[in-house]
């Protein structure tokens, strides 16, 4: 499934994605995935060990590498996985061909947030989270890469988290929606 979780700005939607991830521990409740107990009050599965990607809002690239070293990263991480994405197909399909060789602060916010999307894609986890995912994107690349995005994450299978305040973005993309009022 894709779940959107729909909320105003500051009410919460990134802890909570940050908690499932394992960067915040929890104080009560549980998070579990695949009927595993990745966090509780006495137990906290670090980040590295749940098989889960998360693409934040701001760039999370790492400076040193470039943007296609960055891609690759994500590919790396889970090569034993059998997946059907190509690194030069999310390429292509986010609109990166042109700064591949770029480093990250030599491209918009936009840009970042695209190698982003694409480093988390290809790592193939269990679980996705995206904050924000296409807040930063241009207009008028904005609803051709929600298209494709559904598409790759419907076929692909990846159960995915997204985090918006945009509706029309959270009732497109997700088969579920939450949202968050305080």
């Amino acid at each position: 499934d894709i779940i959107c979780l729909l909320g105003p700005s500051g009410i919460g939607k990134t802890t909570i994605l940050r908690t499932i991830a394992g960067l915040e521990k929890i104080k009560k409740g549980r998070i579990l995935l695949k009927n595993k107990i990745l966090s509780s009050q006495n137990k906290h599965i670090e980040p590295e060990n749940r098989n889960i990607s998360m693409a934040f809002q701001d760039s999370s690239l790492f400076p040193h590498y470039n943007i296609l070293q960055n891609i690759e990263f994500g590919a790396e991480r889970n090569k034993k996985k059998k997946k059907n994405l190509t690194i030069q197909g999310i390429i292509k399909f986010l609109h990166l061909n042109h700064i591949k060789d770029k480093f990250p602060h030599q491209i918009s916010s936009g840009e970042a947030q695209r190698a982003s999307l694409a480093r988390a894609l290809l790592s193939n986890p269990d679980l996705l989270l995206l904050d924000e995912p296409l807040s930063n994107v241009d207009q008028s690349f904005k609803e051709e890469i929600q298209v494709k995005l559904k598409k790759i994450l419907t076929e692909q299978k990846i159960t995915t988290i997204i985090v918006t305040h945009d509706s029309y973005e959270a009732f497109y993309l997700g088969n579920k929606c939450g949202i968050i009022l305080n």
